[in-house]
């Protein structure tokens, strides 16, 4: 596997195969990779013919192209940065969470060539978003994924568009981390949103289950005001340049963030990975954002 060839230097990885899906991917991966200074890898993928059977010449040969045709199109959307690529055989999941092994970024599309029709997340990103030990940009295809043309040096983003995290607890540092790194790159605002709703009520304790309904509101959005304010504190001093808007919001987590990726950016979420009969598998928060949010989603694995 290519080693990384300056070690420590930051790296973001993107995912090939050709598909208009991960072209797009890929567009968003070259932007992300000059926001960061950042070298960017190009990784393609395959294991598809036993070694040996006649079909793999020309599998290789059609994998070499696809890297070729990647490097070309990122060098041409940010003239001066590095690019390297790499084929390497294995199965895609398990290449990808290796390869991206501490990398700063690794960039994919929802589903790719071999999806199919109707399937929102593909097996591939599912596997890597489940597994990967680093922050995992998924684009999903679609108007609300597709990349910004490259313009001028300062083109991120002309539009009203904010940088979304969600955070459900004080754990999520990282991520609302990301969160800032990704505004002040792109001249926006961050918009911090907590939710809660009724189910949430006999977590504080006497007061909620004998107090009046309105006491036990005040203070659920007390509560989601503390949260809010010590997980952006350690954070926020450092990006003195950054706006930050917070909201508590009475509702359910996974509509309210549904809600604000409406006009978001990115939305950036804490990955809260969970290990079930399958192995690990993604929250229901975290798998309803990517099957049905309206921009892209940055997976911060927190444990």
């Amino acid at each position: 596997m290519m080693e990384n060839s300056e070690f420590g230097a930051p790296r973001v990885v993107a995912a090939v195969d050709g598909s208009p899906a991960a072209d797009n991917a890929l567009d968003w991966a070259a932007d992300e990779a000059h926001l960061r200074g950042a070298a960017l890898e190009v990784v393609h993928a395959w294991d598809e013919t036993p070694k040996g059977h006649w079909t793999e010449g020309i599998l290789s040969q059609q994998a070499d192209e696809i890297v070729r045709t990647a490097a070309e199109r990122v060098r041409r959307r940010r003239v001066g940065l590095t690019v390297t690529s790499s084929v390497l055989r294995g199965e895609p999941g398990d290449v990808l969470t290796e390869v991206g092994h501490g990398a700063d970024l690794v960039v994919m599309g929802s589903r790719g060539r071999g999806g199919f029709v109707g399937m929102l997340l593909g097996s591939v990103s599912r596997r890597v978003a489940s597994e990967a030990d680093c922050p995992l940009l998924i684009v999903r295809a679609g108007e609300a994924g597709i990349a910004q043309p490259p313009q001028e040096e300062d083109y991120f983003r002309t539009s009203e568009a904010c940088v979304v995290v969600g955070i459900a607890d004080e754990t999520g540092e990282a991520a609302v981390r990301t969160a800032f790194l990704e505004a002040s790159g792109r001249r926006q605002r961050v918009h911090a949103v907590y939710a809660w709703s009724l189910p949430d009520l006999p977590v504080y304790g006497l007061a909620a289950q004998t107090g009046t309904a309105a006491e036990a509101a005040r203070m659920c959005r007390q509560g989601g005001k503390s949260i809010l304010a010590k997980a952006l504190a350690p954070v926020r001093d450092e990006y003195k340049d950054v706006e930050v808007v917070t909201e508590v919001i009475m509702g359910r987590r996974t509509q309210v963030l549904l809600d604000a990726s409406r006009s978001a950016s990115v939305v950036v979420l804490a990955t809260h990975r969970r290990h079930g009969r399958l192995g690990w598998h993604l929250g229901p928060v975290t798998h309803a954002l990517l099957h049905h949010g309206h921009a892209p989603v940055l997976l911060v694995p927190v444990d």
